[in-house]
């Protein structure tokens, strides 16, 4: 049975103040898919690669939805693979703004959406 920290937000939906850890597979994925999607590539020692860099894939001028899933699937291979067992997807938006562009991204582990961003 694996035990990881349980590292929600407090506003997150389904919070449990008073829990420390987890022995739940697809609270732990979850935990590894935030680090993915938040993580700069070089923030986390002895990991370099670790991280989507979201921030500078979405300014780049050439930042596309299929750039952006595959760098997420091969981090997920590479940093969690208990995803493997789950039919874990990606589903990304870009939406013109005014000032400035937006993007939507939302996980979805076998079917249910247990994540959704929105980066600008």
């Amino acid at each position: 049975m694996i035990r990881e920290i349980y590292c929600r937000n407090s506003s997150d939906p389904g919070y449990q103040p008073n829990q420390l850890e987890t022995s739940n597979e697809i609270e732990a994925l979850l935990t590894k898919i935030r680090m993915i999607l938040f993580t700069t590539k070089g923030e986390v020692l002895g990991f370099p690669d670790l991280g989507l860099s979201l921030d500078e894939q979405l300014f780049e001028l050439q930042a596309n939805t299929s750039a952006i899933t595959f760098a997420f699937n091969g981090q997920l291979a590479r940093y969690a693979p208990e995803a493997s067992k789950y039919k874990t997807d990606i589903n990304i938006k870009f939406v013109a703004g005014e000032v400035r562009d937006f993007c939507f991204i939302d996980i979805y582990i076998d079917g249910t959406k247990y994540i959704g961003v929105m980066a600008k």
